[in-house]
């Protein structure tokens, strides 16, 4: 009997929980960012970070292992050229999991699952910050203060209105 051994059931047969589980991995590794339930998304994390440390190992034998657990090659040469080589240093934590709101028919935890940016990505994001911020509205409260030549104009303008209004009826 192996012990230590949890895997999740989700209900299924073993050949349907299986393909399931590839097709999330490839969807994960595909759009790079993926919405599914809580259990799924804990789950899916081990094969995403299989396939990337696959990738990283490179061999001819490690390929074959993606490819059978992959059904699209042009995925798996994606880890292979791409992920690969995004990560040089990690060694396993690929993915990010982000709480969302519990789905509206079921009320099932989701998360959102995301591959984690390479390091010259983390990098290059506080040189873009360094824009200038754009100028926020003030949000007092109580009347504001408008220029006196605004506040004229604006008077002129609405008499004139009445005027117009109060000859055509």
């Amino acid at each position: 009997m192996p012990h230590q051994v949890h895997e999740r059931k989700f209900g299924r047969t073993t050949d349907q929980r299986r393909t399931m589980l590839k097709n999330l991995t490839l969807s994960v590794l595909r759009y790079e960012r993926v919405k599914t339930t809580e259990a799924k998304a804990k789950e899916i994390r081990r094969f995403v970070d299989r396939m990337i440390n696959l990738g990283k190992d490179g061999s001819i034998e490690a390929r074959r292992r993606a490819l059978g657990w992959l059904p699209e090659p042009v995925i798996v040469e994606k880890v292979w050229i791409d992920l690969a080589k995004r990560y040089p240093d990690r060694n396993s934590g690929y993915v990010r999991m982000t709480h969302l709101a519990r789905r509206v028919g079921d009320s099932a935890p989701l998360m959102l699952l995301e591959l984690m940016p390479s390091v010259d990505q983390t990098k290059a994001e506080p040189e873009a910050e360094e824009a200038p911020k754009r100028r926020r509205l003030s949000l007092r409260r109580g009347k504001k203060e408008e220029p006196p030549a605004a506040k004229s104009g604006a008077r002129k303008k609405t008499t004139a209105r009445k005027k117009t209004a109060a000859k055509e009826a």
